[in-house]
């Protein structure tokens, strides 16, 4: 047998491998969090670690030589890992932000790529005799200028970047929905998936990058840079997300309630009522209810005796504004009227929470939006005027 000798590169390759399987197992065998987001994860995390092993036996020379001298098959077809990654991605974003996701029978169609798979395989060693598939686990020119392979190279970027980019479309819709229930969202840890999405996607364009500096020729150097710099990331993240997770064993969400009458297929279209956003502006100034720091919509149906279906839709049409908007305006208001009634004498941190406001960050932002100036400004703008 040859002696292995391994190069720097394949060492974030291996760590990433070991890691990924490491981390995939955790997830499958131990009891922590959802246990339907734990096997959309791993699957996720071993295909990663499948991807990193396909790299490294094809760029590793030694490996080839020590360990698979004549398996001609094994490096094509591990590049089936793309294809389970970012849909699993894409899956444990959605069975996270819905606690009552279940798998349909639609949610197939991203396994389709998957599925789709084999016939590019067939595809390959068609347009390849038996000698250039041998000389294609060497030669990486002879099997990049095939053109069903260079099909394969942008269904892989094109996929992972798409999907990372899908997952942060999720985030970005899940966000919105809250808003239109909850005047409070902070407490709502998404970091975690954060991470995870931007991590891998930053990963992914970059590698993309690589790819594309690779069709041309005069950049080849600068591509091989950018793709061997990925691997490093790679390691670098998949290690600060098992750090990570270790103290986080699941991500917070929130549960959206709705009325029985909201969640029906076709409701009826209602007539317009101009009075409904009238009583919602009077009960918040007779009653401040905005004043509670996780006031929701359903509380405010039920204090109103109004339909939530029918606030959300005034307060849509008429205020222009979300529920998360609406109330922190009113906050807002209270705030200002706090800050002008004390000359600008007291924390801001007593005026945030005395005007409802429990997040620091979420006041100066809600205050600059609709002050056109931070707290701090306003209060310098009541001197000058006393």
């Amino acid at each position: 047998m040859d002696k292995l000798v391994l190069s720097f590169n394949d060492i974030p390759l291996i760590l990433v491998i070991f890691q990924s399987l490491l981390f995939s197992i955790l997830l499958l065998t131990v009891n922590l969090g959802k246990r339907q987001a734990n096997f959309f994860l791993a699957m996720f995390l071993l295909a990663i670690g499948l991807d990193a092993f396909d790299s490294l036996i094809y760029w590793s020379p030694s490996i080839k030589v020590a360990y698979l001298d004549g398996a001609v098959h094994i490096f094509y077809w591990l590049k089936f890992s793309v294809y389970l990654a970012a849909p699993m991605l894409f899956l444990y974003v959605k069975s996270m932000i819905d606690p009552d996701f279940k798998p349909r029978w639609r949610d197939a169609v991203h396994l389709v790529p998957l599925m789709v798979f084999p016939l590019f395989i067939i595809g390959l060693y068609i347009s390849m005799t038996a000698e250039e598939r041998v000389l294609g686990i060497t030669q990486f020119g002879l099997l990049f200028n095939e053109p069903v392979f260079q099909l394969h190279l942008w269904v892989r970027h094109l996929l992972y970047v798409g999907y990372g980019i899908g997952c942060f479309y999720l985030l970005f819709q899940y966000k919105n929905h809250l808003k239109q229930h909850f005047s409070n969202i902070e407490n709502l840890d998404l970091f975690w998936l954060q991470m995870l999405i931007g991590g891998f996607l930053t990963i992914w364009v970059w590698v993309f990058i690589s790819y594309l500096l690779t069709l041309v020729n005069s950049s080849q150097w600068l591509g091989n840079l950018i793709g061997v710099s990925g691997n490093v990331f790679s390691f670098v993240f998949v290690n600060a997300l098992v750090l990570y997770s270790m103290a986080h064993a699941t991500i917070g969400y929130r549960r959206v309630l709705l009325e029985e009458e909201e969640k029906s297929d076709a409701p009826e279209p209602e007539k317009y009522d101009p009075l409904i956003m009238t009583k919602l502006n009077q009960l918040m100034k007779d009653k401040e209810l905005y004043l509670d720091p996780e006031f929701t919509l359903e509380q405010l149906a039920e204090s109103s005796e109004i339909p939530v279906r029918k606030i959300s839709a005034a307060i849509n049409r008429d205020a222009g504004q979300n529920f998360f908007d609406y109330i922190n305006f009113h906050r807002v208001q209270k705030a200002a009227s706090i800050l002008a009634s004390r000359n600008g004498k007291t924390s801001m941190l007593d005026v945030m929470a005395d005007a409802g406001f429990n997040s620091k960050s979420t006041f100066y932002r809600a205050f600059k939006k609709f002050m056109n100036m931070t707290p701090t400004d306003y209060v310098d703008k009541i001197n000058r005027k006393n």
